[in-house]
């Protein structure tokens, strides 16, 4: 599960007029959509100056978990031209961060006969948006969980535990830095992600859905 939004949105919206606002956060949108597309990914929902996506459903791939991550960091890249747009047009400044967990959800059409929606529906949910909440503007923050699926492919911050509303317990998560750059000479750091990532697959088997 990815989730994502605009900070700052709120301050911003105020001192703007309704059509204004309107049109930037269209642009944002355009940012923050097609990154989740290219990977193949579904938007399940768009929430004012928010979206959530999932990965593995209803188009599997055994590396959607590396999916949603690549999608999350062109999302934080892909948007500062466009900020820096916004800046230049309106005199306004806004972030941007992504939160991303994988864990079991239900995936499908929910609604009335009056109105469908294709999405999911789950804890992990929930999880992607307390964990995105934590995150720093222009960062991507994923959970434990889906940090143990890919952490051969990428660099991180140090683990940081964090307290989650409704959790008990304290749930860990990582500040994803960037992706590694394997070379012939980082043989032995290739190979341990060419042998830890299958196994990563294997276990997300189980889940399908990010």
């Amino acid at each position: 599960m990815l989730f994502c939004d605009v900070t700052g949105s709120t301050s911003a919206a105020e001192n703007l007029d309704p059509e204004e606002w309107a049109e930037i956060m269209n642009g944002a949108f355009e940012h923050l959509i097609s990154p989740i597309y290219r990977y193949e990914g579904t938007v399940a929902r768009l929430m004012g100056d928010a979206i959530i996506a999932f990965f593995g459903a209803p188009i599997g791939h055994e590396d959607d978990p590396k999916r949603a991550i690549l999608a999350g960091l062109d999302i934080i890249d892909s948007i500062l031209s466009y900020q820096a747009e916004v800046k230049a047009k309106w005199g306004l400044d806004f972030g941007v961060r992504v939160g991303i967990n994988t864990g079991l959800v239900v995936v499908g059409e929910v609604g009335s006969d009056m109105r469908v929606e294709y999405t999911a529906m789950g804890d992990a949910i929930n999880l992607a948006v307390r964990i995105e909440q934590t995150a720093q503007p222009g960062t991507v923050h994923i959970s434990g969980d889906t940090h143990n699926l890919i952490a051969p492919l990428f660099e991180f911050g140090p683990a940081e535990e964090i307290e989650v509303k409704g959790k008990s317990e304290q749930v860990t998560a990582y500040d994803l830095q960037e992706q590694i750059a394997f070379t012939l000479q980082d043989s032995s750091r290739a190979h341990v992600a060419v042998e830890q990532f299958p196994e990563a697959e294997a276990a997300f088997a189980s889940a399908r859905a990010h």
